[in-house]
């Protein structure tokens, strides 16, 4: 008995199916090649972005290790999504809506958190300020204290009150900052108030005298002292001088002292502070003595 082999010719169809299964298998090898050669340059990228970060930055400054990582964590991962981005466009997967998706709902869950981590990153490297300067902030309500701590997310003032506060680092990039002690000396103003019976020329030589015994004022020989206005029931006098804000005090407790010194001066000089006067005039000097009368009883 004879057995026949029958050997038939595969269809067009079987012919585009195998080329197109083929080419597409190709396809996703050299896509997983891109991606992996991506891969690779992505981690190469992210650590030259780390090694000049360490080598721009203030060795001295403890947030150094947080701040090389996490940037070059970003910029790694970055590069990762990208790199799987043109992977999958090389397959011909169109992956664009779906990222644009993903991407928009992740910033809207942590853009708060993200934008606290940049805006820390910028007021870490750009140097406005660091930690023991005292600044002025004005946000929902003026805070003036030291800083006392910096981190990727948010800063640590101690106000004079000795209260914490804990100020997100977008709030800092976004409100007006006045800094005292990132200069080397600031103008500093003190106000007095005199008898209007008082020796002017003597007033000012006290004052004078009183405010550049301290340590903390600078420059001396530019202190001024001047009569800058003639109140109700005092004259006022203004003293502007210069301040050594990194003397370790604040403003307001340098000014604090000054006062007490120049209160002194004046009990030592027999230089009156006055006190608040309400004078009551009357049209009839009856009614004055009715008044007078009443008070009396």
């Amino acid at each position: 008995m004879n057995t026949q082999t029958v050997i038939t010719e595969p269809t067009a169809l079987q012919n585009f199916m195998n080329s197109a299964i083929v080419t597409y298998g190709l396809k996703i090898l050299w896509a997983i090649a891109v991606i992996l050669i991506l891969l690779l340059i992505s981690k190469f990228i992210a650590g030259i972005v780390r090694r000049n970060i360490v080598k721009n930055w203030d060795p001295s400054n403890k947030h150094i290790d947080k701040i090389w990582k996490l940037i070059g964590d970003i910029t790694f991962y970055i590069l990762v999504i990208f790199s799987f981005f043109i992977g999958f466009e090389m397959v011909g997967f169109n992956v664009g809506l779906i990222v644009w998706g993903i991407s928009f709902w992740v910033w809207l869950a942590f853009k708060e958190i993200l934008g606290n981590m940049i805006a820390g990153i910028m007021i870490l490297y750009t140097k406005e300020f660091k930690l023991g300067d005292v600044i002025e902030v004005q946000a929902d309500q003026v805070y003036l204290g030291r800083i006392e701590e910096i981190t990727i997310r948010y800063t640590v003032i101690r106000t004079l009150d000795l209260r914490q506060v804990v100020l997100p680092n977008m709030t800092l990039i976004s409100v007006p900052i006045k800094t005292f002690s990132a200069e080397p000396i600031i103008k500093v103003t003190a106000l007095f108030g005199v008898h209007y019976d008082s020796d002017v020329t003597k007033v000012l030589q006290v004052i004078l005298t009183a405010v550049n015994s301290f340590d903390f004022v600078k420059e001396k020989t530019a202190t001024k002292v001047f009569v800058s206005n003639f109140a109700d029931s005092y004259i006022e006098i203004k003293s502007l001088f210069s301040f050594d804000p990194n003397c370790g005090l604040l403003t307001d407790f340098a000014i604090g002292y000054i006062n007490e010194k120049v209160n002194d001066e004046f009990s030592k000089n027999n230089i009156n502070v006055p006190y608040n006067i309400l004078t009551v005039n009357f049209e009839k000097e009856e009614d004055k003595k009715n008044l007078a009368k009443n008070l009396s009883q």
